[in-house]
């Protein structure tokens, strides 16, 4: 069902490995929607001040940025105060989401790494279909 609001859905893709970002950026886009990128979360920060339209977080939660980063949970509880309504949906390899959940922004999803093509399609969308537009 096609909603009446004729913008599309962007989606922003937050991961600090070049090669993963891409391959996820071209699953996402393959879907027909609207696609940012960055490779950290401070860059994530200054797109969502930008006030561009977005829909979905899709970040990761191991970013390595300096003294300073800022790790996915935290972009996304920020992220979640300057877009309220953003959907998230958390990504990480290494079983590294013990106790994790706890820390996750409300109605998140989660998608272990490595996932395949259909899974990250499947939680894109499912994601996509909660989201009120």
């Amino acid at each position: 069902m096609k909603s009446e609001n004729a913008n599309p859905t962007t989606v922003l893709v937050v991961e600090d490995e070049p090669t993963v970002r891409a391959l996820a950026e071209s699953i996402i886009e393959a879907l027909g929607y609207m696609i940012l990128s960055a490779a950290n979360a401070r860059e994530a920060i200054a797109l969502l001040e930008q006030d561009e339209p977005i829909d979905i977080l899709f970040t990761d939660i191991n970013m390595p940025d300096g003294p300073d980063a800022i790790d996915g949970l935290e972009l996304a509880r920020e992220a979640v105060k300057l877009c309220p309504g953003l959907r998230v949906i958390y990504t990480t390899g290494h079983g590294q989401t013990d106790g994790l959940t706890a820390l996750f922004v409300e109605d998140a999803a989660f998608l272990p790494k490595p996932y395949r093509v259909n899974q990250l399609t499947e939680a894109v969308l499912a994601t996509a279909a909660d989201h009120p537009m």
